[in-house]
This record gives C-alpha cells, sequence and structure tokens, in this order.
C-alpha cells in the first residue's frame, strides 16, 4: 500500500489539527494542547521557521510532527536549535509509521546545531517509548520544567524596595531589547531576540519593566497566545474532580478557576522573564507587582520555569495547577552531545 512521508501543505491544517487533539494524561488531568483553528497556520505564527511533516497511508494523514528552528544562547554564543513538537500518531491507526527508515531523518539538517524537545513528565507511556533505545537516535534529559497556572489574586508578600514598577511603552523598546538579550546570553536555550515583530501578536505594550533610576532591574511580557494556541481540560480525575465541584470554595483561597471540562482556558503567559544577574529579590518584586496588572484582566495567568530558577521555590509554595515536562535533547547517529549548563536554563513556554 502506498505510503509516504513528506512537508504538510496549507490545505491539511485541519487534518493536522484532527491528530494534534487527541487528549495528553497528565496526571490528574486530561489536557489537550491545541492548534485551533488551523495547526499548519498556528505553526507558521512560531517564532522562527516552521516545517511541519506528515505521514500519509493511502489517503489519509496518519502521523504528524513538527520541527521549529530558531537561534537560541548556549553557553553565550548564538545556537541554531531545532524544537520537536507535535509527534501524533492517528489513535484509530493500527499500523506503524517508519520513524527509523523516514520519519525523524526528515529532521536532519547541516545548518542546525542541535535538537531538542519536551514531553510531559506524567506520561509514562510515552516517556518510556521515547527514552527507548534506537540505532538512529539517542535522548539526553536536559531539565525538568514545571508549567504553573495560577490565579493573580493569591496574596504574596512583597519585599521592601524603592522600584519603580510600569509598564512599557515605545520609547522602551531598544533598552528591553539589550536587556532581554544580555540577561539571556547568560542562560542557555534563551531566545535570541532580534525584535519583537518576530514573535505573533506581542508588542512593547505588553512588556513590564521593575526599573531603578531608569536602569531595568527585571522585565517580563503578558504574552496571550491563545488565538492559535490553546490548553483545554478534557477530564479532571480523582482530587481535581472534586476540585472542580468545589470552584467556588476554592475559588476564596485563591486557587485558580477551574473551568468545565472541553472549555478553553484564556490567560495570557508571563514570558522572557528575567532579572538582572538573576537577583532572586527583583523576581520576587516583579512578581508580586505583575499580579495586580494580571487580575485586572483575567482570572489565571501561566508561567513556565525551569527546576533551578530563582523564583521556582516561591511559586511552588503557592495555590497552583502545575505540569512538569522534561526537556530532552535529541540527538542523530554521528552527532555529538551538546554541553548546557543546567543550572542556567530559561525556556520559554510560549515557544513550547
Amino acid at each position: 500500500m502506498p505510503e509516504s512521508v513528506y512537508d504538510a501543505r496549507r490545505e491539511e491544517g485541519r487534518e493536522i489539527s484532527r491528530l494534534l487533539e487527541s487528549p495528553v494524561d497528565a496526571g490528574l488531568i486530561q489536557a489537550v494542547y491545541t492548534r485551533r483553528p488551523d495547526a499548519y497556520e498556528s505553526y507558521m505564527k512560531e517564532y522562527g521557521e516552521s516545517r511541519v511533516f506528515v505521514f500519509r497511508k493511502e489517503n489519509r494523514i496518519v502521523g504528524t510532527c513538527s520541527e521549529i528552528i530558531r537561534d537560541v544562547y548556549v553557553d553565550g554564543k548564538v545556537k541554531r536549535s531545532a524544537y520537536i513538537c507535535g509527534l501524533k500518531k492517528d489513535s484509530d491507526y493500527r499500523g506503524t509509521i517508519p520513524a527509523g527508515s523516514d520519519f525523524f531523518k526528515t529532521f536532519k539538517r547541516p545548518d542546525i546545531d542541535f535538537y531538542y524537545c519536551a514531553v510531559i513528565s506524567n506520561n509514562r507511556d510515552a516517556m518510556e517509548k521515547f527514552e527507548k533505545k534506537r540505532r538512529f537516535m539517542s535522548v539526553k534529559c536536559i531539565t525538568t520544567y514545571t508549567t504553573y497556572f495560577i490565579d493573580p489574586k493569591v496574596k504574596t508578600k512583597e519585599i521592601k524596595n524603592n522600584y519603580t514598577f510600569r509598564q512599557a511603552s515605545g520609547k522602551d523598546t531598544a533598552a528591553i531589547l539589550d536587556f532581554l538579550n544580555t540577561e539571556g546570553r547568560k542562560k542557555d536555550l534563551f531566545p535570541v531576540i532580534k525584535s519583537l515583530d518576530d514573535f505573533h501578536n506581542l508588542h512593547i505594550e505588553d512588556f513590564y519593566i521593575l526599573e531603578d533610576d531608569h536602569e531595568i532591574k527585571a522585565c517580563a511580557a503578558l504574552w496571550n497566545i491563545s488565538s492559535y494556541k490553546q490548553l483545554t481540560i478534557t477530564k479532571f480525575k480523582g482530587i481535581m474532580k472534586l476540585a472542580r465541584l468545589l470552584n467556588p470554595v476554592l475559588s476564596m483561597l485563591a486557587f485558580p478557576t477551574l473551568k468545565k471540562e472541553n472549555e478553553p482556558y484564556d490567560y495570557p503567559i508571563l514570558s522572557f522573564f528575567l532579572s538582572r544577574d538573576n537577583n532572586k529579590d527583583c523576581y520576587e518584586i516583579f512578581f508580586h507587582r505583575i499580579k495586580n496588572e494580571i487580575k485586572k484582566n483575567y482570572q489565571v495567568f501561566a508561567v513556565g520555569l525551569t527546576r533551578n530558577h530563582a523564583i521556582d521555590p516561591v511559586v511552588k509554595k503557592l495555590p497552583k495547577i502545575a505540569g512538569e515536562s522534561t526537556i530532552y535533547e535529541v540527538s542523530f547517529s554521528g552527532q555529538k552531545n551538546t554541553s548546557f549548563d543546567t543550572e542556567h536554563i530559561a525556556t520559554e513556554f510560549a515557544l513550547l
């Protein structure tokens, strides 16, 4: 029977969306990361160069995967990376996808320095399959990464300070770009940012600044990507099912409001969150201040933090919904592993 692996076509976007929307088991919740209304168009809005692949059997797409090629910092140097994502197989397809011979080989390109991906840690079945040894490919854990969903009304204590906190405007663009690249260069996997225009639906007014005598001490953006990438919880289990029924009570305790099953969430992501010289106090002060801005328009926001992030111990103590992922480097045969500084890694949830 005829089969083929090839670059997806624009008109196949909705068929790819169907494959992507098979649920992911993340422990007490079953979630779907969707790219509605059209997966192909969604990938094309990602920062960097997107390549979408499909595996077709007869007249039907039964597998898909994508890579997003972008420049990131590693050891202070600019490296070309490929983030592998959206690996899905049609749940109704009983055959195999020839990953070793064709599918994964489509990713390889001579100008790419390294490849990486993220796998939800609670999805043990997927992790075991992914970590299985293959002669053409190997994986190495870089770090773990936690995505937190938080009610902006949650109470935190602000460290005494004399800093100014404000929303950015056009006149701050050059200073913010300089700050992001100066501080981002100190963290592996942080994206090289030449222009905010390279990021879909991200504007200078989405950024907020913590400053002292006109020097930026910390900054981040409230970036809403729900127009092309969404999270939907399709099933609650165990204690989370009870928590959904107790929404009014838990809301009084600043626990994030849980929507009904299959209702998409609308939320901003605290993105490009950096402080000068990785200062923990500046992270905490900024986090405390930004919540007041978020609660004006949203009931929940998200922030993604690697296990060694300076503010992770603080956020971990708050009421939240959290999900952990493992970040892997993917190496193909004959390719050397990259040396990452696992103590200083900054991956962006909005770009995963």
